[in-house]
Order: C-alpha cells, then structure tokens, then sequence
C-alpha cells in the first residue's frame, strides 16, 4: 500500500527524533539523558509537537517512546515528555521554527556557568542570529521561570545558552537546529580557549553587520521569525 505524503513525512520526522537523539550519545555530544529534541508535529487534525521521552538514555530512544505535546499543552495520561517541554512549547508559539534541539554540550555548559554573553569574536557567532549569543537566566529545569528566560534571551536569534545548563538552538529542520547546535558548541569552544589567554578581540557593529547580511545567503534559515 502506497503511503500518503503526510504520513511519509510524519515517519521522516520520528525518524530523524531517533537518529539525532542517539547522536546525542553516539557523539558524546549530549551524553547519556541528558537533552531534548522536538519537531512540530500534527496529531489526528491537532497540532503540536514530538519530543523526545523523560528519563530515558538517549541511546535507548525508540518511536514508541515519543510523546504528543499539543499546541494547548496537552499530553496523554501516563505519558512522560522531557521535563523541558515546556521551553518547547513557548518555542513554538512565539517563532515559526520546526525544530528544536536542546543539548547539554560541554563546552556550552561551560561558557553558560561563566552567564556572560558570548561576544563577536568570532563572525561565525553571525549564524545563530544576532551579533553575540545571549545567556537565558539561571530558573530551576521545566519551570515556567525558565522558559520566560529562554524566550528573552533567544528573541530574534536562533540559539542561546541557558545559565549554569546548555544551549539551545532552533531551526527549519531537526538536521539544521542539530548543525546550529554543533557550531554553538564549537564557537563555545573557541571562546573558552580564548579566555585561557586573556580578553579576544572582538569584531565591530559594522563589521557583524556585514557578516550578518552575507550570511542571509550562506544558510537557508532566513525564514525563522520570532
């Protein structure tokens, strides 16, 4: 039996849930369950999302495990999302991004325990969105506190640190949030081994400027809005 196009794509997405998340680990990106990854998602006519389970190794995710969130934050009793899906939620609604991916990835981590905005040091830093990366204020994990943090911290851009916890990047696909995701890690890394030596010089406004317009060509993400 031919499958229709929506179903297609609703396999493509738990599919790629899966396989991201188990990069999470494989990579040591992300390790064991810590983390989270979401993708809109439409459930018998409701919109809302798939995120990943709570608790679980991010290894041992399967299809099955996958939770429904509806967009009025909605979930099916006796079903446990990630703690965090509430920051998902928010996510959704205030930007027209597909995808989220929150990752506890070290050199993140470390910069978000330091709660100083990464500068532009660097012009890649252009490609989360802004002309620095913002630090969402310290709130306990899954709280309402946090996810009003996150929001102020991402406004505009397309990832943030999240103080003394992550990062967290959004994107048109669950492959270009989880790409955004490694180059914050690595522009993190970057940035903590220029501490190691003193302050690094940063670019200028006119000189990010430059950066930020060119760069609307270099990645197809010009559409996320929030």
């Amino acid at each position: 039996m031919k499958l229709s196009k929506s179903k297609m794509t609703n396999i493509k997405i738990k599919n790629n849930i899966i396989k991201f998340s188990n990069l999470f680990d494989k990579k040591s990106f992300s390790p064991i369950r810590s983390g989270n990854i979401s993708n809109r998602y439409i459930l018998n006519g409701n919109e809302g999302f798939l995120i990943t389970p709570s608790g679980q190794k991010n290894s041992d995710i399967k299809i099955k495990d996958l939770v429904f969130v509806s967009m009025d934050g909605i979930i099916k009793k006796n079903q446990k999302p990630s703690s965090e899906w509430r920051f998902h939620l928010d996510l959704y609604r205030s930007t027209n991004c597909t995808s989220v991916v929150h990752a506890h990835s070290k050199f993140a981590v470390i910069c978000s325990c330091l709660y100083k905005k990464i500068p532009p040091f660097h012009y890649m830093i252009a490609l989360a969105g802004g002309e620095n990366i913002h630090v969402a204020k310290y709130a306990l994990f899954g709280s309402e506190i946090l996810s009003k943090n996150i929001l102020k911290a991402i406004k505009n851009k397309k990832s943030c640190l999240i103080s003394n916890h992550g990062q967290i990047s959004i994107g048109n696909s669950i492959e270009s949030a989880y790409e955004l995701a490694e180059e914050v890690e690595k522009i993190c890394e970057y940035y903590y081994y220029c501490k190691l030596h003193g302050e690094p010089k940063n670019l200028s406004k006119s000189e990010m400027r430059q950066v930020l317009n060119k760069i609307l060509d270099y990645k197809d993400e010009r559409s996320i809005k929030n």
